[in-house]
């Protein structure tokens, strides 16, 4: 309980990289993830290298970009970019290590796409939050990016994976914390969320 109470995302990093034991104990502790029907349908990218990095820093800087000014109902005005902006340019979201996560669907073991589906992406997504408690638990800051999805083809390309059989769920940025993090209230009480029958 004291991990997940504490654990918040972080998106501003040292440049300093992670021990390759690091590395290797986020990795493990994906695949340690509940998987809906034992199938393992995960497929996971670790980028390391610094040109990868630096590409995919701009990736995700494009799509966040995109969040603040296409997916929001209310767009951020032009002085919050700017702001935002400036954060970037001092080394937001610049982490030593990302990994993608996808859902592997090369081999099929039902008869419900659509479920079948659905179910590779509970289990990423277990697989993501293994990940980040798991850095956490090493004084490693991680942060869950989503907006990728809102330019997937680019993100593919970057992969070079085959968005038929690899579905792209997330980015995961990991690097040493620049502050220490500080998590926030939760917006809404449990009584709020949880109903009883």
């Amino acid at each position: 309980m004291e991990a997940i109470n504490t654990r918040t995302m972080v998106r501003d990093f040292l440049d300093q990289p992670l021990k390759e034991e690091e590395k290797q104990l986020i990795l493990e502790s994906a695949i340690r993830a509940p998987t809906a029907g034992g199938n393992e349908q995960w497929y996971f990218v670790a980028v390391e290298s610094k040109d990868s990095l630096d590409g995919l820093h701009k990736l995700l800087v494009d799509a966040q970009r995109a969040y603040f000014t296409e997916m929001l109902k209310v767009p951020w005005p032009k002085d919050q970019i700017e702001k935002w902006e400036k954060k970037v340019e001092a080394g937001l979201y610049k982490a030593p290590f990302y990994v993608a996560v996808f859902t592997d669907m090369r081999a099929r073991y039902y008869t419900r796409a659509d479920v079948e589906e659905r179910w590779a992406e509970q289990s990423a997504a277990a697989a993501i939050e293994n990940m980040l408690l798991a850095a956490h638990g090493m004084g490693i800051g991680g942060c869950w990016f989503g907006v990728p999805l809102l330019m997937e083809d680019k993100f593919y390309e970057f992969f070079k994976v085959n968005k038929e059989e690899m579905r792209l769920v997330a980015v995961l940025a990991f690097g040493y914390p620049k502050q220490k993090p500080s998590p926030r209230q939760r917006k809404k009480s449990l009584k709020e969320v949880v109903g009883i029958l």
